[in-house]
């Protein structure tokens, strides 16, 4: 497998994903990792729905996610990984998913959220999961897009 991009974005599959990062990537399979989509029949037939012609999606719980990128069913893939937040990021990590880069794409704003960038926001509990990630390693940066600027995450939230 050719993990090309793993990215946090609340919003999972949806335009920037499938014509900007698909394309400029090459991905031909895109993961969605998430226990609520995951186990949700509904949801998991309308993002398929979505998908361009010729991009394979699975939509999987963190734990079957983790289990098809690291057990070799996806080895000829390039691959797109979706979370919705740093939780299940970490819990992919956690599950033995080999990552060291992130894209954060958008995660929303709300009560008790703070403000990391323009598109990202945390709450107290969440900027604690994206310091422990960026302290072991992993490099976070925030891009909506592949042709638009890249702001690092990483010092944003270990200064937090």
């Amino acid at each position: 497998m050719t993990l090309q991009l793993i990215r946090v974005d609340d919003r999972l599959i949806h335009g920037q994903v499938l014509v900007g990062w698909t394309r400029s990537l090459g991905v031909d399979h895109i993961v969605v990792a998430d226990d609520k989509v995951g186990a949700d029949p509904l949801q998991t037939t309308l993002m398929r729905m979505a998908a361009p012609t010729g991009v394979q999606v699975s939509i999987f719980t963190i734990e079957q996610a983790a289990n098809a990128l690291t057990g070799g069913t996806l080895d000829k893939d390039r691959v797109l990984v979706l979370v919705r937040g740093p939780a299940e990021l970490s819990r992919l990590r956690e599950a033995g998913v080999p990552f060291d880069r992130v894209n954060v794409g958008n995660v929303h704003s709300g009560p008790g959220r703070s403000k990391l960038t323009k598109e990202v926001y945390a709450s107290p509990e969440e900027l604690a999961v994206w310091r422990e990630l960026a302290q072991s390693g992993v490099h976070l940066s925030a891009q909506w897009l592949p042709d638009q600027a890249r702001t690092d995450l990483t010092p944003i939230v270990l200064r937090g």
